[in-house]
């Protein structure tokens, strides 16, 4: 799910050819054409699946340089890298990363930087659930049925599933799968109760891990009588802990 870059070592002139494909970077030409400094960048919705939906500027550009669209080009990552390596890490940041270099010529996360698709949308899942979610997340059906809504950095999958008991019975079956579940691969970290009059909520918290990350996974199940919804929220950020519970409360 995650894809993270590695440069090789035994290169020698700072290639980045072999930095993952994740498409095309819009780049102010007072950059590439003018060699200002990159000094702000953000990553939002893209447009096309060539498209990475990263926008980056020097900082320097007014609104009518920037509202004209021969000012900025189309590039590879790697065209971009050879200019200044040191956005290598933030390209591979999610759908709503924002970044500005500062006068110590290190780049800091921003926070308070509305973009155009940031906002809170509802979509039904089957004939009984929604789910309330950023719109800045792509959504997809995968191969085997899961739904999956994704930044890049902060993803959800989700599974509906009929079973013709209460709410209680489902409810004890799957708590005694989180008590009882073989810990040798991912140890329980946490388990969490968020059961209203409508719904009941169980789920548990766990790292996991490649060999070039890792990142932790909320497993929750959302519980009426007849069916659940079995959901995974990904994230590689401690912090985002809250975001995945908010995500998970707002499956109704």
């Amino acid at each position: 799910m995650f894809r993270f870059f590695k440069k090789k070592q035994a290169e020698k002139n700072n290639s980045f050819d072999d930095f993952p494909a994740i498409g095309g970077l819009m780049v102010s030409k007072m950059i590439v054409d003018k060699k200002f400094k990159l000094g702000f960048m953000y990553r939002e919705k893209r447009t096309r699946p060539e498209d990475s939906g990263w926008r980056i500027f020097s900082g320097h550009e007014t609104e009518e340089y920037t509202n004209n669209p021969s000012n900025a080009g189309i590039y590879n990552p790697s065209t971009i890298l050879e200019i200044d390596p040191s956005i290598a890490d933030l390209l591979l940041k999610g759908v709503g990363a924002v970044y500005e270099r500062t006068g110590g010529n290190k780049w800091h996360k921003v926070t308070d930087y509305k973009m155009q698709d940031d906002y809170m949308v509802t979509h039904k899942l089957g004939q009984s659930w929604t789910i309330t979610i950023n719109n800045l997340f792509e959504r997809t059906l995968e191969e085997n049925g899961d739904l999956l809504y994704t930044t890049g950095d902060k993803s959800v999958r989700l599974a509906i599933w009929n079973e013709e008991k209460s709410r209680e019975n489902i409810y004890a079956k799957h708590a005694a799968i989180i008590k009882d579940r073989d810990e040798t691969v991912a140890r329980t970290l946490q388990t969490f109760e968020f059961s209203d009059a409508e719904v009941a909520r169980i789920g548990y918290l766990i790292n996991e891990g490649d060999k070039n990350k890792n990142y932790s996974v909320l497993n929750g199940f959302s519980i009426t009588d007849n069916q659940l919804i079995q959901v995974a929220l990904y994230f590689d950020d401690e912090v985002d802990i809250n975001w995945a519970i908010e995500t998970w409360k707002n499956i109704k």
